[in-house]
């Protein structure tokens, strides 16, 4: 579960999908690592 951002480009890749505030070769990593936090549930 994914609480907060520090960085706006990755929380708007998140939310939206769009790669404009990351680097695009980036996107792919960047969205398996987000869709891991996202359903993690903290102990």
């Amino acid at each position: 579960m994914i609480k907060s951002f520090a960085h706006k480009g990755l929380q708007e890749f998140f939310e939206t999908g769009t790669k404009k505030g990351i680097q695009a070769e980036h996107s792919a990593k960047l969205g398996r690592i987000l869709d891991r936090l996202d359903a993690s549930i903290c102990a």
